[in-house]
């Protein structure tokens, strides 16, 4: 049996290792970087791709593989979703949803 929560991993011998340092940050410009640097964290991978959570909010991702131009952002509550490139990404600061912040506008 298969355990969905595996981390990607690569040929071993082709492990980058600079200066006696195993980077394994993802890069900047992909979707896992920008969904780490909002907050959300892995929450399962299955046979549609990967998804992303942070309950706090209730805000989820969605992507089809670690190289995925675009992911789905959904809200957990109100099941509102935006599709949303990696470059956009980059340019959000916070993710409105109606947890984290209701009816306040």
């Amino acid at each position: 049996m298969s355990d969905n929560n595996e981390n990607t991993t690569t040929d071993a011998a082709a492990a980058d290792v600079q200066d006696g340092i195993l980077d394994l940050r993802p890069p900047k410009s992909g979707i896992v970087y920008q969904l780490l640097r909002l907050g959300l964290t892995f929450d399962h991978k299955d046979a549609d791709g990967e998804t992303w959570c942070d309950y706090s909010r209730g805000v989820t991702a969605t992507f089809t593989s670690r190289d995925a131009q675009e992911a789905t952002i959904a809200d957990m509550d109100t099941k509102d979703a935006e599709t949303i490139t990696a470059t956009k990404l980059a340019q959000v600061t916070t993710i409105k949803t109606w947890r984290s912040d209701g009816a306040e506008d």
